[in-house]
């Protein structure tokens, strides 16, 4: 007896991945359908775990070809552990950004000039800008200006 395998349609309902997703997984090589039933892609059960998975890894910041790699087992422990820790590094400086903007978002709302684009500050972090200077370089050069 073979096993039961799920249509497209009931692995999108039961994952909540729409089809048209789904079938980009499968062009990626991402969640292979175990069958075809008259052109139909037919999953295994098996396929509802690996969707969640990728769902996982795509709420968590990792792009298709990183969960790719990860799960193809490339380069295995150490090929993982490498991923992991380039997207910790990612995520640490996607942190230190937002903070970064938040700390001048909440400049722009109490600004003494009381409008942000004619204040001082946001002029001179913006001309720090365009000369080069990063976002937390020209931040900080106009929090020493006088």
């Amino acid at each position: 007896m073979s096993e039961r395998t799920l249509p497209i349609g009931e692995l999108a309902a039961r994952t909540g991945v729409p089809a048209t997703t789904l079938r980009y997984y499968d062009e990626l090589g991402l969640v292979r359908p175990s069958a075809r039933d008259g052109g139909r892609r037919r999953y295994a059960e098996s396929a509802v775990e690996d969707v969640g998975v990728i769902v996982f890894f795509r709420e968590i910041g990792f792009t298709l070809a990183e969960i790719a790699s990860f799960l193809s087992g490339e380069g295995e422990g150490d090929g993982r552990r490498e991923l992991i820790e380039r997207k910790l590094a990612e995520l640490a400086e996607r942190q230190h950004r937002i903070e970064v903007a938040r700390t001048a978002l909440e400049h722009g709302q109490r600004c003494p000039s009381g409008e942000p684009l004619t204040c001082p500050r946001f002029r001179t972090i913006v001309d720090g800008r365009q000369r080069g200077l990063s976002l937390e370089e020209s931040h900080a050069r106009a929090h020493l200006a006088p």
